[in-house]
């Protein structure tokens, strides 16, 4: 007898549905060819068993199909080989029909009746269809390609990108290959298993001994600068005392050992490969999916094999991202890099299984007590990370600092990515890539920021704590996480790109401080010794160097010109002149910093090009950050839908916001119908945010299923955060249509598909939005630093033209004012746009300009809140808790609308804009930051114009 059963093999660690319940699911969507619906017909009918009665069922009478029993997944084999039972579709079990009852005779009289009838047949006409006909699988899901580099960096755009790559769809991580010949059966049982162990990650990771640290001259030169403020702090001379000095500095070497033991990362493969398998089990068990792009894995699969140390730098937002990265380099075999990790995670257990993943520990804040620079932490730390890249390490570490509590990228911070300028300018780095990386998911894994977002402190970590949450979370659903990898770019032609634009700025001047030189110094740009000739040799081309292993060499760098600008056939814009005034390499190094984790001691020049580093590499991981289901749905609930809309609603809603963002490049994290999305998305975000309700239970109208989403304090905070996911995507946007809005002399919405005579010119609409931009300059990254964004406002009011909001006029002449010099007649042209509001445009820009009213109401009440410090200094938590306090009464009031006004971070940022813009001065004591008006501010009368400004701008 031939085996009828369909087998089930595992995949991913659960059961896969068998071949004919997929050509059955396919057959319902009238998605198979008439060929195939045919086979599927035939297939599908049952079988009349011998003996029955016609269309009845030999026992109980009934058609045939209907009396059915289950066979759950244990009994995936059926009845066994040779059984003669027919079988439906089933999903995880198996539906038979009960065939009739024979007597050992009676089969063996039918087995002799088969086979002579049987007799004769070709073997193939004999066997199931399903084992005949090849398994239908769907086409692969197809995602764009996004995060590839910024055309500033034309050299990183090629070689680890190729046309087939960009072609991939995206691929589950906890979805594993099952095939072993030799262990078949067990594979398929224990595949996460036999997954981690056939993975070749036994790297032999380098050694960095404490002495080599300890006996660097960075370090050197900090203990002796702590000795010597040590002795001034007593009153002593350096050569007073001999022994008391000798007694600091191996007090000071001592604590340098310890920081070092407290700060070292200890890579372990075992625990690496030991933990890889747990998390697979921890993911597949909290997570539907966690997806990634398979042409960003085959981008990074390459990105590795060149000779240089990769920079992973993702966003934060929870602690789990800590282990997504090395977990994802672990399933593509990659060494794992060693993580910036804060001490808070310093705790018993979980400290220990971090140190052995990579992470080595660094302060949050790196001021001593006493107010001062920590001259010596920050040597050791900045001399362990360069050692550490100079041995070949790999690197990560979150740009933003901190998890973000508000949903978007926080600003970046610059201190441990000076490290890496530092060590290529110093010439310890010929070059590293740097890899944006964004993660997203549907539900955050570590709660939410609540506490904190309304001015509370917070709880700090412990391993009780951690244990209570790892319980917690368990026991949830997090539906889908997405992780996404910018393409990889070379620090050295960013630096070399910077470098370049700084030379033409500063052309013109005679003497000046080197642009890349981290430290003031006395030179000035001199023109190179060597000749034209010599200085086109050296211009060489930024290629990758051949593959080597993993490991560098800790010797100094034997490249003498690697800081010059390479020059090719492809960037022919440099002369010879530009390359005779490239700075002498000897200048880079005439000073050393003993503390320049950005110390007060760089230059400007220095400054600013890590910072726009910084800031470039959160504008690419933005980006290539996918959308989540639960952001899109919180979007639009509370920027379109804040009274709720039905189910309908919100689909087609969904359904133009995907084409939107597909549109401008933006990839999501979800798929299928809009339908089942929001369903979806409701269901996780749950009760506590999304209020569901069914007029009807009895129908499935989508119109009887309305939506709302919960707007109290504090629950309208975390739902804020989900949707702050998109507020980078529309930030723009939501400027300009807020500058607009603030131009018009009118209730755009009062005129909608009705004509009105409002106007407005280029040159104004411009110059609002960049006003706006300016202050919401803490909030957003707008546009990288390569760009203009100025010529990105005109890109938006361009496209505010072809949706229909405004309409283009034509060319009017400007008057000159009264007091102008001109004779008053003539004039300046400006493009002038008149107004055209509609229904379906004001829906747009209502939901852009609702996204930026709560920011906006902070940023008021802050500098409203100001007249507080008019002859007077206040900490400046006090200053936030006053300023909530206000809020939450105009919110009583009914003066502000949006509770999620009253969040610390907007708060925070707004006191940044005041002090960058200098109405307000900070200093620190005694670890408490004092804010005070400067003195240009302190009266109310000064205070009314920046209150004006901003108060423009509230809708």
């Amino acid at each position: 007898m031939v085996d009828v059963m369909p087998t089930m093999p595992r995949r991913g660690g659960q059961w896969r549905k068998d071949s004919a319940h997929h050509h059955h699911l396919l057959y319902e969507r009238k998605e198979l060819s008439p060929q195939h619906q045919q086979q599927h017909q035939h297939w599908a009918a049952p079988k009349k068993p011998d003996g029955a009665k016609d269309g009845r069922d030999f026992q109980s009478g009934h058609p045939y199909g209907r009396s059915r029993k289950w066979i759950g997944r244990g009994g995936g084999r059926g009845s066994g080989r040779g059984s003669s039972t027919p079988h439906c579709h089933g999903g995880r079990g198996q539906e038979v029909v009960t065939g009739p009852r024979y007597s050992n005779r009676q089969r063996q009289s039918n087995y002799t009746r088969s086979q002579k009838t049987s007799h004769g047949i070709n073997l193939v006409d004999r066997l199931a269809d399903f084992k005949v006909h090849p398994t239908i699988h769907p086409d692969p899901l197809r995602r764009p390609f996004h995060g590839q580099c910024c055309p500033c960096l034309p050299f990183s755009t090629n070689g680890l990108v190729e046309g087939s790559t960009s072609q991939l769809g995206v691929h589950s991580l906890l979805r594993v290959p099952t095939s072993n010949t030799d262990w078949r059966y067990l594979t398929r049982q224990c595949c996460y298993v036999f997954h981690c162990l056939s993975l070749k990650v036994s790297f032999s990771y380098p050694t960095i001994p404490n002495q080599l640290i300890i006996k660097d001259e960075r370090v050197a030169s900090a203990i002796d600068q702590a000795v010597t403020d040590e002795l001034e702090d007593r009153g002593l001379d350096e050569g007073a005392d001999g022994k008391l000095y000798s007694s600091l500095i191996a007090k000071q070497t001592a604590r340098a050992h310890r920081l070092l033991n407290d700060m070292k990362a200890a890579i372990s493969t075992t625990l690496i490969r030991l933990t890889g398998y747990v998390l697979f089990k921890v993911f597949n068990r909290l997570l539907m999916s966690v997806t990634i792009h398979g042409g960003q894995l085959e981008m990074i699969d390459r990105a590795a094999q060149k000779d240089r140390p990769l920079i992973f730098l993702p966003l934060h937002r929870s602690h789990v991202d800590y282990l997504f990265v090395t977990w994802i380099l672990f399933n593509r075999q990659i060494p794992a890099p060693i993580v910036a990790a804060g001490e808070n995670l310093k705790i018993p257990v979980f400290g220990w299984l971090l140190r052995g993943l990579g992470g080595f520990f660094i302060k949050r804040r790196l001021e001593s007590n006493k107010s001062r620079k920590d001259v010596v932490y920050r040597s050791v730390l900045q001399t362990y990370m360069s050692h550490a890249l100079q041995s070949g390490f790999n690197l990560e570490f979150f740009i933003e600092g901190g998890r973000t509590r508000t949903g978007k990228p926080c600003m970046p911070k610059g201190g441990l990515l000076s490290v890496l300028v530092d060590a290529y300018v110093s010439g310890t780095l010929d070059d590293a890539l740097i890899v944006p990386i964004a993660i997203n998911y549907d539900k955050l894994l570590d709660g939410n920021f609540i506490r904190e977002q309304l001015g509370q402190n917070k709880v700090p970590e412990s391993f009780w704590g951690a244990v209570r949450a790892i319980i917690k979370v368990l026991s949830t659903n997090y539906g889908h996480s997405r992780i996404d990898f910018g393409q990889p770019f070379s620090l050295r032609e960013y630096i070399q790109g910077a470098k370049l634009q700084s030379l033409r700025s500063v052309a013109k001047l005679s003497s000046t401080t080197p642009p890349l030189s981290p430290y003031p110094s006395a030179m000035s740009l001199t023109p190179s010794s060597t000749s034209p000739q010599s200085s086109l040799t050296a211009l060489t081309p930024v290629t990758d160097a051949p593959a080597k292993c993993h490991h560098r060499s800790l010797s100094s760098p034997n490249t003498n010109n690697h800081l010059l600008l390479k020059q090719t056939l492809s960037n022919p814009g440099n002369s010879v002149s530009d390359a005779s005034t490239i700075i002498n390499k000897q200048n880079l190094h005439g000073a050393r910093s003993n503390s320049s984790l950005f110390g007060s001691e760089v230059t400007d020049e220095y400054r600013n090009l890590v910072k726009s580093l910084a800031a470039h590499i959160v504008y690419d991981s933005e980006k290539c950050q996918a959308i989540m289901s639960t952001n899109a749905l919180s979007w639009l609930l509370l920027n379109l839908f804040r009274e709720g809309a039905s189910l309908a609603t919100l689909t087609k809603a969904l359904d133009t916001l995907r084409e939107t963002l597909t549109a401008r490049g933006r990839d999501t994290g979800f798929s299928g119908e809009s339908r089942e999305v929001v369903k979806h998305a409701a269901k996780l975000l749950g009760a506590g945010l999304i209020r569901t309700e069914v007029s009807d239970s009895r129908t499935n109208d989508d119109e009887l299923t309305f939506i709302k989403p919960i707007t109290l304090l504090p629950n309208v905070i975390e739902l804020c955060y989900y949707s702050n996911a998109l507020a980078p995507v529309f930030a723009l946007d939501a400027i300009v249509a807020t500058a607009l809005v603030s131009l018009v002399d009118c209730d755009l919405w009062s005129y909608s598909d009705c004509p009105i005579d409002t106007v407005v010119s280029r040159e104004d609409l411009v110059a609002r939005s960049l006003s706006l931009a300016h202050i919401l300059e803490n909030e957003f990254i707008l546009a990288p630093p390569c760009a203009s964004l100025k010529m990105r406002i005109h890109d938006v009011v361009d496209r505010f033209a072809i949706m229909g909001l405004i309409a283009d006029i034509g060319v009017q002449n400007k008057q000159w004012t009264d007091d102008s010099d001109s004779d008053g007649v003539g004039g300046e042209s400006v493009q002038v746009f008149k107004v055209t509001p509609t229904s379906q445009t004001l829906e747009v820009v209502g939901a852009w300009t609702q996204m930026l009213t709560p920011l906006l109401d902070s940023y008021f009440c802050t500098a409203s809140g100001l007249c507080r410090l008019v002859n007077r200094q206040m900490p400046d938590k006090e200053f936030v808790h006053d300023t909530q306090t206000d809020i939450q009464a105009r919110l009583e009031q009914g003066s502000l609308k949006y509770g999620e006004s009253i969040a610390v971070d907007p708060i925070r940022n707004a006191l940044k804009f005041l002090e960058n813009k200098g109405i307000i001065e900070s200093y620190s004591h005694d670890n408490v930051r004092l804010i005070y008006l400067s003195r240009a501010f302190d009266a109310e009368e000064q205070l009314t114009a920046i209150i004006n400004d901003i108060d423009l701008f509230r809708c």
